[in-house]
C-alpha cells in the first residue's frame, strides 16, 4: 500500500527541502500519531490519535516549520515530530 504524500509550504527564500518527513505525535512516554487531513488556515481541524506509526495513514510535512504550522492549525498546545 503507497503511503500518503509529504506537505511542504516554503516560508523561507532558498530554503532547502530534505527527503525525510515529518509525522505529529505527542509526547507522552507511549507515543501515539495525530491523524488528520490537511489543516486550512483559519479553520481548527478534527484530529484522531492512532496507536501504530502507519505511513499509508499519516500525512507527513517535508519540514519543520510545516509540522509547526499543521500542529497550530489543528489547536495542539502540546506536540511533537518524528521524522522520518
Amino acid at each position: 500500500m503507497a503511503r500518503r504524500q509529504t506537505i511542504t509550504y516554503v516560508s523561507k527564500p532558498g530554503k532547502r527541502v530534505g527527503k525525510d518527513s515529518f509525522y505529529l505525535a505527542t509526547t507522552a512516554d507511549v507515543v501515539q500519531f495525530y491523524l488528520f487531513d490537511e489543516p486550512k488556515e483559519g479553520v481548527i481541524a478534527s484530529w484522531s490519535l492512532i496507536e501504530q506509526f502507519d505511513r499509508t495513514r499519516l500525512l507527513g510535512a517535508g519540514d519543520k516549520d510545516t509540522a509547526k504550522e499543521w500542529a497550530k492549525r489543528l489547536g495542539l498546545k502540546n506536540w511533537g515530530y518524528v521524522r522520518m
